[in-house]
């Protein structure tokens, strides 16, 4: 696989994890008792903002940065919202030991939860939003050249290789250092 084919698909299962995340703020607000952990109410720490902020925003060098600038408040207005819904489901204290045993996950009131089932109206307007994006920034994606792709691809090389190359001048560092006079 070409580095463009690399980025096209990074595309594509950044989307899809917006749509599992999606769904899984669906079941929340529906009520169902949801066991695995709720994601955190921070962009940058999902699957799809590690790869937003950590790859696409490379893209905005070429034709692509209007959109991913679109992308950028959507991300922000879907996630500023889902925080109102994460401090309504998990930000207050839970009632301990009893209501975890008989299944009660939250004591939010019926206002409250009235008022996430709202919140998570916008997110879906918003959210239907980012899929045009999506689709507007994959077909500039393949209407980039190899080159510009493999530019990127080769930049995101880089930092990675970078940082795995920082330890051992670390330890080639420590060899060479001198513990005075007596160390010899």
């Amino acid at each position: 696989m070409n580095s463009k084919e690399e980025n096209i698909d990074r595309l594509y299962k950044a989307r899809t994890a917006h749509i599992q995340w999606m769904n899984y703020v669906k079941l929340l607000i529906s009520g169902l008792n949801v066991t695995e952990k709720p994601p955190a109410p921070i962009a940058q720490e999902s699957l799809l903002g590690e790869w937003f902020y950590n790859e696409a925003l490379h893209f905005a060098q070429f034709n692509c940065k209007q959109t991913l600038d679109d992308m950028e408040a959507l991300i922000e207005s879907i996630y500023n919202h889902y925080t109102k819904i994460y401090s309504i489901y998990f930000g207050k204290k839970q009632g301990g030991m009893m209501q975890s045993l008989f299944g009660i996950k939250n004591s939010a009131s019926k206002y409250e939860l009235e008022l996430a089932s709202r919140y998570y109206e916008d997110i879906l307007f918003f959210s239907d939003q980012l899929k045009k994006k999506f689709a507007l920034l994959e077909r500039q994606f393949f209407a980039l050249s190899l080159e510009q792709h493999e530019s990127v691809y080769i930049f995101g090389k880089q930092d990675r290789s970078e940082t795995v190359a920082q330890p051992l001048i670390q330890v080639e560092e420590e060899k060479s250092y001198s513990h005075g006079p007596r160390s010899h």
